[in-house]
C-alpha cells in the first residue's frame, strides 16, 4: 500500500516512488513470502464441523498481532469498520488476538508475485495480520504497508501504525478509519488472490482527497465483482477441506 501526499500539505516527506504531487493516496503492493508459519490450525475447530456437512459458510478468520500495542478500543473500532465492509460483500468476518512466542515468525522473505495472481487457493480459512509502530529504514516514505496474498504461510499482511497516523493528520479521516479500510484493502487483496486493483470502490488504487472524506464518514465497499470472487475463493477453499477430510477417512 503506498501512500502519497501533495508535498504542500505533508512537509517533510520527500517525493518519489512515482507519486505525482496531485495524488493524496495510492494503494500497491509488495509481494513476499514469509520463512516461518505463525498461526497453524487456528480454525481447526472452525471448519471442522462444516467438513462434516459439506455446507458452505462465507466466513473467515483473521488473526491480528498487534506488535505497536495500539488501544484495544481503537483495534476493536477498525476491526468492526472493516467487518462491515467485508459484511457488505456477504462475506463473515471474524477476528482473534495473536500473540508472539517466537520473534522469527514475523520474518518476511520477500518475493515477487505472479502477474496472473496466486495459482493456489487459499491455504487455510484465516489470514494473518500484523500492526507494526513504524515502517523500517529504507521503506518507501509513503508506504502504509503491504501484504502477501499468495502465502502459503507466515504473516500474509503487514501494516505501520506511523503511516496511518501520517494519513489521519492530514485527511478528515480518523485513525481507526484509516486502519480499517487499510485492513479491508490488504485482506481483501489475500482473497482476491491478486494485487490487482479496481478503479472504485476500497480496492481502488489512488485514493483521492475526496475518497478519504467519504471513508471519514461511511464505508468504502468492495465492488460487486470483488465480492463474487471473493465468496468463490472462499468457497473454493471450503471444497478443498472437504475433499482433504473425505481422503483421509
Amino acid at each position: 500500500m503506498i501512500l502519497c501526499f501533495p508535498m504542500n500539505v505533508a512537509p517533510g516527506m520527500e517525493s518519489g516512488g512515482g507519486c505525482g504531487d496531485t495524488r493524496l493516496t495510492a494503494f500497491a503492493e509488495v509481494e513476499m513470502r514469509t520463512t516461518t508459519a505463525c498461526i497453524a490450525g487456528i480454525l481447526a475447530a472452525t471448519f471442522t464441523s462444516r467438513t462434516a456437512t459439506g455446507s458452505f459458510d462465507p466466513a473467515f478468520t483473521v488473526a491480528v498481532y498487534n506488535v505497536a500495542q495500539l488501544p484495544r478500543g481503537t483495534l476493536a473500532r477498525a476491526e468492526a469498520l472493516a467487518a462491515e465492509i467485508f459484511n457488505s460483500a456477504g462475506i463473515d468476518l471474524h477476528w482473534a488476538d495473536a500473540t508472539v512466542s517466537n520473534q522469527m515468525d514475523l520474518l518476511n522473505d520477500f518475493s515477487m508475485t505472479p502477474a496472473t495472481g496466486c495459482t493456489q487457493r487459499l491455504h487455510s480459512e484465516s489470514v494473518r495480520v500484523e500492526i507494526l509502530s513504524h515502517a523500517p529504514p529504507g521503506f518507501a516514505l509513503q508506504a502504509l504497508g503491504y501484504a502477501l496474498p499468495c502465502a502459503e504461510r507466515g504473516v500474509q499482511v503487514t501494516i505501520y501504525a506511523d503511516r496511518l497516523e501520517a494519513v489521519s493528520q492530514h485527511t478528515p479521516a480518523a485513525f481507526y478509519r484509516v486502519l480499517g479500510h487499510a485492513l479491508a484493502h490488504e485482506i481483501g487483496h489475500v482473497l482476491l488472490r491478486s494485487s490487482t486493483h479496481e478503479n472504485g470502490g476500497v480496492m481502488k488504487r489512488v485514493w483521492s482527497r475526496n475518497d478519504w472524506q467519504r471513508a471519514a464518514v461511511t464505508v468504502v465497499p468492495f465492488t460487486t465483482n470483488e465480492a463474487r470472487r471473493m465468496l468463490q475463493e472462499l468457497r473454493r477453499t471450503q471444497m478443498g477441506h472437504v475433499l482433504a477430510a473425505g481422503n483421509r477417512r
